[in-house]
Formats: C-alpha cells, structure tokens, sequence
C-alpha cells in the first residue's frame, strides 16, 4: 500500500528527508517547497488527500497547513518541539523529532520488550554548544566520543529517568541509554549508542517518524509508536552500538 507523505520542509533538509522517503519503493512525496523534480514527487498546496504531514517547525509559514491537516486527521510530524496548544484534542502530532531527547527515548523504548521492567534509566545526548569541562560523563560511541554532560529536566513519562544533555560544537550527535531491567532472571543492564552526522540523523529520523505516522504507527494525540519508527530508521541507515561492560 502505498504511504502518501506532505513535505513542509525547506532547504538542505527537505531534499534529504525527501530522498530517504523516495528510497522506500511504495512512497509518494507532495512538496510545499521545491520543484519535483524526481519520480514519485508532486507540488501541492494542501494536505488533503495524503497520509502524513512532516514541517520542520509549527510557524508563520505552516501553521495554515498544519491546522488543515489537523481538522482532516492526518498526523503531523514535527521537527521541533511542540509549542504550547499542542496537540489539539483527538489529532496526532509527533513532536521532537530531530531532537536528541526524542531519539534517545524512541531508543529507550526499543530495548524494552514485553514482559521486561525497566528499574533504573539514563539517558544523554548531545546538543549544540561548546563542550563542559567538566560535568558527568558520558561516552558516546565513535567519533563523537566521551562528554561531560548536564542534568536536564526529563520529558519521558516514566519515573526514574535521570536525562543528561552534552554540548557538543562538531557537526556529530550522539546518543546513549543505558537502562537497568528486570525479568524473570532478575536484574540486567543494557546500554546503546547512536553516533552520526547530524544531517544524516535529522533525515532518518523525520523520514523516518513520517512514514511511521503514515502507517498508523502513532495513535491519536499521542508521540508514542508501536517500534516502527525505529524499524524504519534502522532500515534507512541508522546504526546502533551496543555496549557490554568488561568483566
């Protein structure tokens, strides 16, 4: 079946999101921005008729298509965090996507399977700034490397979640998450990273959060996922190091 996906996204990141979209063989883009010059590619004006919304940010400039889009039911993905309003009740909007507090929880949530507890959460990514001299560390994996990083307030919805931000002033973005779980063997610890160029990485990861939500992946007036969304991001090109503790 094919994902009809809106693109409300200019510049050097709209044509990066539309190209890891176009790589999906059963994918349509309509382009508010741009010429469609590629197969598979139209311009429009209006959402109406298509699967999902992708804008970089609610603004000036898309806040008419995103509210369209709302009042039709079709989900909306955005790069940045939501402001104050939204989600309007009933309609699905997906916030922070090209935020590292977004990716580390879509991450956070992917080692957790079913009948598995998580006790203890830490959480860190980096975000643009000149690098602390001190702080608590963080080792992120290759090339970004270790940090020292920042308590920040947490966004998720579960207890226990200590969130920690590493300014960073390279074009890399990293990410690690490292949960204590519980299952019927007891307890175990579980660590994963996430190190790449952050161009790359906004392009999986709003490619990625839209094609979820043109799938159904997202329910209404959630930022939830049922685990596509990492899916598909892993299927784009995104890796993930695991690390194991040395005995």
């Amino acid at each position: 079946m094919t994902a009809r996906i809106a693109l409300h996204v200019d510049g050097d990141l709209g044509r990066r999101v539309m190209r890891v979209l176009l790589a999906e063989p059963d994918v349509e883009v309509g382009l508010f921005h741009g010429d469609p010059v590629l197969d598979r590619t139209v311009s429009v004006t209006t959402v109406a008729g298509w699967d999902a919304l992708a804008v970089g940010a609610i603004s000036e400039a898309s806040r008419s298509v995103v509210g369209e889009a709302s009042s039709l039911g079709i989900p909306v993905v955005v790069g940045d965090e939501l402001p104050t309003g939204y989600p309007a009740k009933g309609s699905t909007f997906v916030g922070g996507v090209l935020t590292g507090s977004g990716l580390a929880a879509a991450l956070a949530m992917s080692m957790i399977e079913p009948g598995v507890r998580p006790v203890e959460s830490r959480l860190a990514w980096t975000v643009p700034g000149h690098p602390l001299g001190a702080g608590i560390p963080v080792t992120f994996p290759d090339p970004v490397g270790p940090l020292w990083a920042g308590r920040v307030e947490s966004p998720f919805p579960w207890p226990s979640a200590t969130c920690l931000a590493a300014p960073d002033d390279t074009p890399w973005r990293g990410v690690e998450v490292r949960l204590k779980v519980r299952d019927d063997q007891g307890d175990h610890e579980r660590i994963r990273g996430i190190a790449d160029d952050g161009a790359f990485l906004d392009a999986i990861c709003m490619a990625a959060a839209a094609l979820a939500a043109a799938r159904g992946a997202y329910p209404d007036g959630a930022d939830g996922s049922d685990g596509l969304f990492m899916s598909l991001a892993r299927g784009a090109g995104l890796e993930i190091a695991a690390f194991v503790p040395a005995e």
